[in-house]
């Protein structure tokens, strides 16, 4: 009897603490205020949601990120890098997802601020708040975070204007800045302080019958060529279309594409790694992406799971190897998980919140690809509510 009575108090032990750890697998994918809910996993995919992979190694732990972290409201959050994230709020914040922390800040203050990593720092550009509408300003901060040089890209023009800070793009090594304005391309050099042109549109942006109008997103590719997707029309004028194509920094080699039936939402437009997306327009969207890989050049159509995909928001990981789409409901937002390689769906989950206003508008979505980790913003750009931030990670 005696010895039954222990073998009893033994299995109610293990199942104490079996359950312990399930609840500890469930807060670490909840956020401050909201929850998130695994739905069923891909049949293509077989890893488990604790991170196992299919060789049976374990994946890095998921990184998390807290709101409380930062004074102010946070307005937007962007790729710093591995497992960091910047972060707007009062001030800029650098923030390591893996250690749950700040590790640096800096006093810079913009309006539409874009951020963008190269090998030995960050490239900021963006409008002075309080100033002229055309004042653009770069700023050069180091892997410290600290301010290194300032740029003022209204001075280096005087017969063009930028008007988007989208189009602007860093080379990797950090020597090169290329912008584009309303009549041509642009190359800055950081370390002359000068600049030069590349394009201008109306001489020498034209080829295979077409014309380019302006170029609204940028990025350098391997080989220090530009990839650009932009705004374009036929030899003859008229109506404009999406384009999208490469140019040599001297201004050889052009190339312009369109693609039929397929109109790129040019404020969507985002670069991971190699890897081009361009999302398609509201009303045009049918569950397809458009990809181009600037390595090889090449492009690639993605379809997603259903047809309704990509109206609320469709972002790529910084290295590329990774795309996310989001779908709204009233009290929720569902986020689909598709390797940009094979085309599969890998991971989906749903975050909800009781407070609906939170899904009026479309998320952001971060995904970092070493640690799978993938960083859901919510009501950022809303007034009344704080901003939600909920991480998760998923298997790779």
């Amino acid at each position: 009897m005696k010895k039954k009575l222990m073998c009893i108090m033994l299995l109610l032990s293990f199942a104490v603490g079996v359950s312990a750890c399930g609840n500890g697998q469930q807060d670490a994918n909840r956020s401050e205020n909201g929850t998130t809910s695994h739905a069923p996993q891909s049949k293509n995919d077989t890893s488990s949601e604790k991170g196992e992979q299919k060789d049976g190694s374990q994946n890095p732990q998921a990184g998390t990120v807290s709101a409380s972290a930062f004074s102010g409201k946070v307005s937007d959050c962007y790729y710093g890098g591995g497992d960091r994230i910047v972060v707007v709020a009062d001030k800029l914040y650098l923030y390591d997802t893996q250690k749950g922390e700040n590790i640096a800040s800096a006093d810079i203050s913009l309006e539409e601020l874009y951020v963008q990593t190269y090998s030995d720092g960050y490239f900021l550009v963006g409008r002075e708040k309080n100033g002229d509408g055309d004042a653009l300003k770069g700023y050069l901060l180091n892997r410290e975070f600290k301010i290194e040089s300032t740029v003022s890209f209204r001075e280096l023009l005087s017969d063009d204007i930028v008007t988007g800070t989208e189009r602007f793009a860093i080379s990797q090594n950090g020597k090169q800045i290329a912008f584009g304005g309303l009549q041509g391309l642009y190359l800055y050099d950081t370390s002359s302080k000068k600049i030069r042109t590349i394009l201008n549109y109306s001489e020498n942006g034209r080829t295979n019958n077409m014309e380019i109008v302006t170029m609204d997103n940028l990025t350098f590719t391997k080989d220090n060529a530009l990839a650009y997707v932009g705004q374009g029309t036929g030899s003859g004028g008229g109506d404009g279309f999406s384009v999208y194509g490469t140019v040599s920094t001297d201004g050889s080699n052009l190339t312009i594409t369109k693609k039929a039936d397929y109109e790129v939402a040019g404020e969507e437009v985002q670069r991971g790694g190699n890897i081009l997306i361009m999302p398609q327009v509201f009303n045009k969207n049918n569950g397809t992406l458009l990809m181009l890989d600037t390595a090889s050049n090449a492009e690639k159509m993605m379809t997603f799971a259903s047809k309704s995909e990509g109206k609320d928001g469709v972002f790529c990981s910084e290295q590329g190897k990774y795309v996310a789409t989001s779908m709204l409901g009233e009290t929720s937002v569902t986020i689909n998980i598709y390797d940009t390689t094979s085309g599969k769906l890998v991971h989906t989950e749903t975050v909800k919140d009781s407070n609906s206003t939170y899904f009026l508008r479309v998320p952001q979505i971060l995904i970092l690809d070493e640690s799978g980790t993938c960083i859901v913003v919510l009501g950022k750009s809303i007034g009344e509510v704080n901003t939600l931030i909920t991480t998760f990670g998923f298997g790779r």
